[in-house]
């Protein structure tokens, strides 16, 4: 057994000023994550966060490990790639419903099925929050949004049916005000 880190919650918080508005989800998984990430005992310099774009992205930036804030929908191509070429890290995908299920949707489905060593958070708010109105491929039928006046035509996304679909070795769900 590995020797014990002694690890804090604080050791993986980073200098930067987190950017979400008030009151997102994304704040209670950025503190469970930096809460747990002591508890796994692996050095902080072994652990890598990827992320797309979109609010959830910008999770590498508020982490103190290693962290690239890549481009639209790439994220579990760019990760897979790490992960393979380094097996000793532990890489982690920060993504959401937009980035994942719409551009990056080929790229997911094959992360997915290829059971890389990663691990995947995929925040899901059912609606692009970082162009403030845009429907993404979650939102509910009708969602009305600036770009959909009439509201949205298209059946939602099931994220967790698409993961055990691709026949993924772990899936898992949770809310945001769940710690547990």
């Amino acid at each position: 057994m590995p020797e014990a880190l002694n690890l804090t919650m604080k050791d993986f918080k980073s200098d930067q000023e987190v950017r979400w508005c008030p009151g997102c989800g994304d704040y209670a998984i950025l503190a469970a994550v930096q809460s747990f990430m002591p508890e796994l005992n692996i050095p902080r310099e072994r652990i890598v966060f990827v992320s797309g774009i979109g609010c959830s992205s910008r999770f590498p930036y508020y982490m103190n490990t290693y962290g690239m804030h890549s481009i639209h929908g790439r994220a579990p191509a760019i990760a897979s790639g790490l992960s393979v070429s380094r097996p000793d890290l532990s890489v982690w995908v920060v993504t959401g419903d937009g980035d994942a299920l719409s551009i990056g949707g080929n790229h997911l489905i094959h992360a997915l099925r290829r059971n890389v060593n990663l691990k995947i958070l995929l925040f899901n708010n059912k609606i692009y929050g970082l162009t403030k109105g845009q429907y993404s491929p979650t939102s509910e039928i009708g969602k009305v949004t600036k770009s959909t006046p009439a509201g949205s035509a298209d059946s939602p996304f099931n994220p967790i049916s698409l993961a055990l679909g691709a026949e993924a070795s772990f899936v898992a769900r949770t809310i945001d005000s769940d710690r547990k």
